[in-house]
């Protein structure tokens, strides 16, 4: 059995666990790592550059900006709207409604790039890593999900040390 070469897809977004997430399976696997951030809004002109300085920083091959803002409106959030579904009746419901549409992007993002890996930096806290490996199951059966900091447990700290450890961006 050949060992598997091609590149994981990272969902990323920045911040300590995703950032943590690029070494880590760089060195756990032996495999490239591409980062991609599913924009549904939010993220400026600035912002992507600093997502893709700090992916390219942190020993990634390559960074995907994927522009989602326009099929997320269209997809999710007019019918939320329109079906005034609300969060404790106070406002729309729309933060893990985004799931559904960055697992498909990052699905036909591994098609397309040939990798049978998506990973993501969710911890164990709350339901967003049920939604989106949910998603990516049933619209890409063959591939595999890794969660690292969810399935090793690590904290804050153990994640600090790790990158400082290796002289990468805090």
């Amino acid at each position: 059995m050949s060992k598997d070469l091609s590149p994981i897809i990272l969902a990323f977004s920045g911040g300590l666990d995703t950032s943590f997430c690029v070494p880590w399976l760089r060195e756990n696997y032996g495999r490239e790592v591409i980062t991609a951030t599913v924009d549904t809004g939010g993220i400026d002109a600035e912002a992507a550059i600093a997502l893709e300085q700090r992916a390219l920083a942190l020993g990634a091959v390559e960074h995907v900006l994927i522009d989602a803002k326009q099929d997320f409106f269209d997809s999710v959030i007019r019918h939320l709207l329109a079906g005034n579904v609300l969060r404790g009746q106070a406002y729309p419901l729309c933060v893990g409604a985004e799931r559904g549409l960055q697992a498909e992007r990052l699905a036909t993002l591994a098609n397309g790039r040939g990798a049978t890996t998506v990973a993501h930096g969710c911890t164990a806290a709350g339901n967003d890593q049920v939604r989106f490996e949910v998603a990516l199951r049933t619209l890409s059966p063959g591939l595999e999900v890794l969660a690292p900091v969810r399935d090793n447990s690590w904290v804050r700290d153990e994640q600090l040390a790790y990158l400082e450890q290796h002289g990468l961006p805090l």
